[in-house]
């Protein structure tokens, strides 16, 4: 698998601000294909900007569906994001990292992941278009996550599978730290 093959597939968004931190969540993580279930002219643009800031053009780029049979009939899987289970869900659920794994191997296809509405989430029936659910471990106490946080879990996961290197640090351990701190400040007394 690689980045350009995953798509995100965002359900009837209701909130503009939340596809701009979507936006922006799949861009950190290397991931540049959204699609909306949706009217793009019901959303207003400067909402979706004012957030996306930098990761603006994946909602330029985006395209838009009437149903996910439709955004989803190109994939060769399709996973629906849920927190729910029940007799018309997926009977079984996998966590980020498994379904990371599940799809490495896949080298050709499109790979979907769709995350529902803000308030609603996915519909029984738009889960039905799906091949395997996916479901985060929160706590019980406050299970539901933000639309952009579980994008960008997802988005994280499915990254790190493909070995791509990201920015980051070298770890440099406490020792090391104060002994260059001591070494400037001697430096800069003398």
């Amino acid at each position: 698998m690689t980045l350009d093959q995953i798509c995100i597939i965002l359900c009837r968004p209701d909130e503009e601000r939340n596809i701009g931190s979507a936006c922006r969540a799949m861009k950190n993580m290397g991931i540049t294909h959204l699609r909306i279930i949706g009217d793009k002219n019901s959303y207003d643009e400067n909402k979706v900007k004012t957030l996306a800031l930098h990761a603006f053009d994946i909602w330029e780029n985006a395209q838009f569906f009437s149903s996910v049979s439709e955004a989803v009939s190109d994939c060769v899987i399709a996973a629906g994001t849920t927190r729910r289970r029940g007799k018309k869900r997926k009977e079984w659920l996998v966590y980020p990292q498994e379904f990371a794994k599940q799809v490495k191997p896949i080298k050709k296809g499109s790979i979907a992941i769709l995350f529902g509405n803000e308030r609603t989430g996915l519909t029984d029936e738009e889960l039905q278009d799906c091949t395997v659910g996916i479901t985060i471990a929160t706590s019980k106490d406050f299970p539901s996550l933000n639309l952009s946080h579980a994008v960008q879990i997802i988005c994280y996961e499915l990254a790190q599978s493909t070995n791509v290197q990201f920015t980051g640090y070298t770890p440099v351990s406490l020792e090391r730290i104060h002994k260059t701190s001591k070494c400037i400040v001697d430096n800069l007394e003398n």
